[in-house]
């Protein structure tokens, strides 16, 4: 973390590279992608979220894990989002609906 993001970003405390997935995200919007069975879904991780982890969604029998082809934060890519607005790319994500307002739960890779 750069000397501007520790004045005025969030706190690192310096292993967050380390700390295991798992978390909630709340979805607030989703868009689909042309051409393509991804969904791409905007919310905020209570949690910590990878590239690579699978999500489910909440209330569900937990056996359908959705994976996580790629995130994106203020349209920069990135690999590991903690405790932050971040947009997710769901592989073959529209085959559940709209999932606009549902919870998903972190469960890693």
């Amino acid at each position: 973390m750069g000397f501007f993001g520790k004045m005025f970003g969030k706190k690192d405390n310096g292993d967050s590279d380390q700390a295991p997935s798992g978390g909630t995200y709340k979805v607030e919007d989703t868009f689909r992608l042309n051409n393509s069975d991804d969904l791409v879904v905007v919310g905020q991780i209570n949690g910590t979220v990878r590239t690579g982890d699978k999500v489910s969604i909440e209330g569900s029998d937990g056996n359908d894990l959705i994976l996580i082809k790629g995130m994106e934060i203020f349209r920069t890519k990135v690999n590991i989002a903690t405790d932050t607005k971040v947009a997710l790319c769901l592989e073959n994500g529209t085959k559940y609906g709209n999932l606009k307002g549902v919870v998903l739960q972190v469960k890693g890779q």
